[in-house]
């Protein structure tokens, strides 16, 4: 598995319109074989910065997502928005685990 993580940063007065071209990156980039997740969110406490992170099934299924027209609209549509260039790094993923709890959370008061 390899999982993308990226830094983008949008213009703050252009965030609005920028969640819209995420957005619908997002939402191309989930139907695309070999996606197994793909997500923008906000960093708190710092507007107009987004990390992304995607995983992919492996290599191949990057590099098809590299190549579609939706990541080339995606790039065309979101680099007047940004007020520097992305970061990215792709790390390649042998194994995951998920701790285990070490306590019971009480949930009875949650919304």
């Amino acid at each position: 598995m390899l999982v993308a993580i990226g830094d983008v940063f949008a213009q703050v007065p252009e965030r609005r319109a920028a969640e819209r071209v995420m957005l619908a990156a997002q939402a191309a980039a989930r139907q695309q074989d070999g996606c197994l997740s793909y997500r923008f969110s906000e960093v708190l406490g710092d507007p107009g910065h987004y990390l992304l992170v995607g995983m992919w099934r492996d290599r191949p299924a990057l590099d098809a997502h590299f190549r579609s027209a939706s990541f080339a609209e995606y790039q065309a549509t979101i680099t007047p928005l940004l007020i520097r260039r992305s970061d990215l790094e792709v790390h390649v993923v042998a194994e995951s685990t998920r701790p285990t709890a070490t306590s019971v959370l009480n949930l009875e008061h949650d919304d």
